[in-house]
C-alpha cells in the first residue's frame, strides 16, 4: 500500500452539453489527455459529468496509457441522465461506479434517479471513497465510506460556486468531513459559473491546495502517515442514532 502519492485535481471547462459556461469542451478526451500529459499524480480527479458515459472505454485507455488512476464524473447519456462517478486502473480499467445518492432538485428535474449503494474501494493508496457533488453535504456518505476504512475522499463537483457564501460553506463542509473521519477529503469543479473550486484537507482539516477563479490541473501530496490511527469511531454510539432510520425520518 502506498503510504505517499500525488493527486493532480483538474479543473477543466465543462464538455459541451453540461453547466451553463458559455465556453465549451468539444471533445472531453482529448481535454482529458491533454492534462495527463502534464499530469505528476498518481491519481488524476475530474469533476461530477465531465465523461458522457458511453465514453468509458476511451478513458480506460488513457488510464492504462499513462500509468494513473482516474477518477472522474460520469452523466449516463440515457432518459434518466444519472450521475456517477467512475474510477479507471491503469491495469483493468474501469473497476468502480457509483451513482448520486443525494440528489438537488435540477437533477432530479433532469430525470436523475438516486443511487442506493454506499461503498469504499480497495486501490494501491488504501481504502478510498467518492462523494459526489451535493453528497458532500450528507454525513452519513462520508461515514459509512470511512467505517469501511476509506483513508481518502473524492468530492467531484458539477459547477463551480454561485457566490462567496456557498464558497465558504463548502470548503467549510469539507474541511468537518475530513475532521470527523480523520481523513483526507479532496475536490474539484468544472471552470465554470463564478468561482471555480480546487480544494485539499488533511485530516486535522488544515488546507493543503485550495484555488479559486483557475482553471487548469493542481497537484498535492497525500502523506498517509498523517492520519491519526487510533479507533476515532470506538466512541460511536450507533444504538443512540436510530431515530435518523425511523418511518417520518426518511
Amino acid at each position: 500500500m502506498k503510504d505517499h502519492f500525488i493527486v493532480s485535481l483538474c479543473c477543466p471547462i465543462p464538455r459541451k452539453g453540461f453547466g451553463k459556461s458559455e465556453r465549451r469542451c468539444e471533445d472531453e478526451i482529448a481535454q482529458m489527455e491533454g492534462y495527463l500529459q502534464k499530469c505528476k499524480g498518481d491519481i488524476a480527479v475530474f469533476p461530477e459529468g465531465y465523461l458522457p458515459s458511453y465514453r468509458a472505454e476511451e478513458v480506460s485507455a488513457l488510464a492504462k496509457k499513462y500509468r494513473c488512476y482516474i477518477i472522474a464524473g460520469s452523466e449516463d447519456q440515457g432518459e434518466h441522465k444519472s450521475l456517477y462517478t467512475l474510477v479507471f486502473s491503469p491495469d483493468e480499467g474501469l473497476i468502480y461506479s457509483h451513482r448520486k445518492t443525494a440528489l438537488t432538485d435540477g437533477d432530479r428535474s433532469n430525470g436523475a434517479l438516486p443511487g442506493e449503494e454506499i461503498s469504499a474501494l480497495d486501490t494501491p493508496f488504501g481504502k478510498i471513497g467518492t462523494v459526489l457533488c451535493y453528497e458532500l453535504h450528507f454525513p452519513e456518505v462520508a461515514r459509512i465510506q470511512c467505517i469501511e476504512g476509506a483513508r481518502i475522499l473524492f468530492n467531484t463537483i458539477g459547477t463551480g460556486m454561485w457566490h462567496e457564501q456557498q464558497f465558504d460553506e463548502w470548503t467549510s463542509i469539507a474541511k468537518a468531513r475530513a475532521i470527523e473521519n480523520r481523513c483526507f477529503v479532496v475536490g474539484c469543479t468544472h471552470c465554470c459559473d463564478p468561482i471555480p473550486l480546487v480544494f485539499a484537507y488533511d485530516p486535522h482539516g488544515r488546507t493543503l491546495l485550495l484555488k479559486k477563479n483557475e482553471e487548469g490541473i493542481f497537484d498535492v501530496a497525500i502523506d498517509m502517515s498523517k492520519i491519526d490511527e487510533r479507533d476515532y469511531f470506538k466512541d460511536r454510539n450507533p444504538k443512540a442514532y436510530t431515530k435518523i432510520c425511523e418511518e417520518g425520518n426518511l
